[in-house]
């Protein structure tokens, strides 16, 4: 059997199933993001999000985590190192040098 006496349908969804593992998000999820919050300003304890003030930043920066293209590694980095500090030096100079690498 070839793919060309595949029913049509079935063509269409196993293509469908191809372009979906090949587009695999590499954005950090939504809860990829909380934990990256909760550890950047390292809080250590959910309670505190029952604080108003700690769960506003925390939302900034799940927002922030969510709609600017963070990258895995970043997200790694600050689940290893005691500060997100370097790790978001290290994803700025990461994003100058692929987007220097775009422009040429």
């Amino acid at each position: 059997m070839t793919f060309r006496n595949v029913h049509p349908a079935a063509r269409l969804g196993l293509l469908w199933l191809l372009l979906a593992a090949a587009c695999e998000r590499k954005a950090p999820s939504p809860e990829e993001c909380l934990d990256f919050a909760m550890r950047g300003l390292r809080i250590n304890d959910e309670r505190l999000l029952a604080v108003p003030a700690v769960k506003d930043k925390v939302d900034e920066v799940v927002i922030k985590c969510l709609t600017t293209p963070y990258d895995k590694e970043l997200i790694g980095c600050v689940k290893l190192r005691p500060t997100a500090h370097s790790c978001l030096l290290e994803f700025g100079e990461r994003e100058r040098r692929r987007n220097h690498s775009v422009d040429r």
